[in-house]
């Protein structure tokens, strides 16, 4: 029967079956292999459940396929154990006759910026203007103080702040007329006020 007549309804596990036995004919060459062997097969086949029959089509040439894969795919690379010995190159050289050149990087010194407040600015705009977080904002209302120099901004009023190197707030400084309020970043996150 040719394979292109066969309709394509046949279940599964009799193609496989099918299968099998054209894989064990061609490969059994030899005398010692008999008909008896491949019907006895083929009758253990048939006598398995079919759910057991189709998790075998799929677990066996799995199996097969990690078998004949090579071992380093699913091995990792060893790294040595604190307890085993390395082998370490070590220059006759002392350290300080090496020529390196050693480079430090010091970090950008943080910067002021100021900002004069414009004709009806509101205290939250500033911070939005010059990207200050709403939590500093709120930290800093709540220990404004009687005088109120946040609340109580005017137009042609200079603010200035200096950010840290991570970009936070770090110090913001309000000119009142002829003195200055600071306000600064404590070491807990929090903030402080100069008197």
């Amino acid at each position: 029967m040719n394979r292109r007549n066969k309709p394509q309804t046949e279940p599964l596990s009799q193609r496989f079956s099918r299968w099998c036995d054209t894989a064990r004919t061609s490969l059994s060459s030899n005398a010692s292999s008999t008909p008896n062997q491949s019907r006895s097969f083929r009758t253990f086949w048939h006598n398995l459940p079919i759910m057991h029959q189709r998790i075998l089509m799929v677990v066996v040439p799995l199996y097969l396929l990690v078998i004949l894969l090579p071992s380093e795919m699913f091995s990792a690379k060893q790294q040595p154990s604190a307890q085993e010995r390395v082998e370490v190159s070590v220059s006759p050289r002392s350290l300080a006759e090496t020529d390196v050149e050693i480079v430090t990087e010091t970090p950008a010194e943080p910067q002021w910026k100021e900002y004069t407040v414009k004709k009806g600015d509101t205290l939250a705009q500033v911070f939005r203007v010059n990207r200050i977080s709403m939590a500093d904002l709120n930290a800093l209302a709540q220990i404004e103080g009687e005088d109120k120099p946040l609340s109580r901004i005017k137009q042609g009023q200079l603010i200035r702040f200096k950010y840290d190197v991570e970009g936070k707030l770090d110090i913001l400084q309000i000119e009142k007329g002829t003195d200055s309020v600071m306000f600064f970043r404590l070491s807990d996150g929090g903030f402080g006020r100069s008197k």
